[in-house]
């Protein structure tokens, strides 16, 4: 992950993941009875988005979308208080098994409504949180405008 300064494009960029996570998320829970495998996918979108926005804020680009738990690793040290997402992150990340490079594969899980569900509640919760820190700090996106 490389970062550079903050800058009116980095803001613009935080600002088009943070709308692209609330619009995953909702995508995702309409899609939970229909399509859980898809809702699942797009919970831990939002909640990767999410974070972005937090790090593109601060001026970090090329950032790792491998998942909601390694862009928490990465985002905590900027933002303390999304460490509280930690148990979002891992029910978000349970469908995921990697390899020794790091390459993902899906587990042999059954995607149901129930399991898409816990997906969308735990995502819902990460995005909860990084909006509460996006209201605490307005000015980071205001400040470059």
């Amino acid at each position: 992950m490389q970062k550079a300064q903050e800058s009116k494009r980095s803001i613009q960029r935080a600002k088009v993941s943070w709308e692209q996570s609330k619009e995953d998320l909702e995508m995702a829970k309409s899609m939970i009875k229909t399509n859980p495998d898809t809702s699942c996918l797009l919970s831990s979108q939002a909640a990767i988005n999410a974070f972005s926005s937090i790090l593109q804020a601060h001026g970090h680009f090329q950032l790792p979308a491998y998942s909601s738990m390694e862009m928490l690793n990465h985002c905590s040290p900027v933002a303390p208080q999304v460490e509280q997402t930690r148990s979002q992150c891992a029910v978000l990340d349970s469908a995921l098994n990697r390899d020794l490079l790091g390459h993902t594969t899906p587990k042999n899980i059954q995607f149901t409504p129930a399991f898409a569900r816990t997906s969308y509640e735990a995502s819902r919760n990460i995005l909860k949180i990084i909006k509460t820190y996006w209201q605490e700090n307005k000015q980071l996106f205001l400040r470059l405008d």
